[in-house]
């Protein structure tokens, strides 16, 4: 099939991502808008926000401070605020039966909390790739960096993120941002990147 000039091959993509993101919206009471400055997330990790994005109050359901630009579906920052040992990153889903609760440990290196997040994006049957880690200075003190891919199952959607961590204390602090590869990862990744940056406890 012929393209027409000058169309772009991404914009049906881009504008159905669009009309899910508006439904999204549109259909969530809890959403809140996040302004610029300073934002103190559970009152223990503070960062820098350089433009406004959209918080959902409750999260995904697990009490995980989330936003997004483009809609939930779209893209994801996510905040994993003083996890203490034996907290879960996410909910124990009721399928598929015997998944393992994702709990943190307080001994965990960077590798075995980078397994963690492994398990959350790989559940039902979604793929998971490690593509890099390495460490960074991360909320003031020595941390970890990750990015990874994989395809999420329900839409077949090819993903990319990028993950920020640090253990402190026995408790885990740690920064997810996921964006579909295809001209939405890297929209908003300068900011996400600023935010993690600028994070630091209280």
């Amino acid at each position: 099939m012929t393209k027409g000039p000058g169309i772009s091959p991404t914009r049906p993509i881009a504008r159905a991502f669009g009309i899910i993101a508006l439904l999204w919206l549109a259909g969530c009471a809890q959403v809140s808008h996040v302004a610029s400055g300073d934002i103190t997330l559970k009152e223990r990790l503070v960062v820098t926000v350089d433009k406004p994005w959209n918080q959902f109050e409750r999260g995904m359901g697990d009490n995980t401070p989330t936003w997004t630009q483009d809609g939930i579906t779209v893209d994801t920052l996510r905040f994993y605020v003083g996890l203490k040992d034996g907290a879960l990153i996410a909910p124990t889903p009721s399928e598929p039966k015997g998944q393992k609760p994702l709990a943190f440990k307080s001994t965990m290196q960077a590798s075995d909390v980078v397994g963690l997040f492994e398990g959350l994006y790989a559940r039902g049957g979604s793929t998971f790739q490690l593509d890099k880690v390495a460490p960074v200075s991360f909320a003031g003190g020595p941390g970890f960096r990750f990015e990874f891919s994989g395809i999420r199952k329900e839409d077949d959607v090819r993903l990319r993120g990028i993950g920020w961590g640090t253990v402190r204390n026995g408790e885990l602090f740690a920064i997810t941002y996921t964006a579909p590869r295809l001209a939405f990862f890297d929209r908003h990744l300068s900011s996400a990147e600023a935010i993690a940056k600028s994070a630091r406890v209280r």
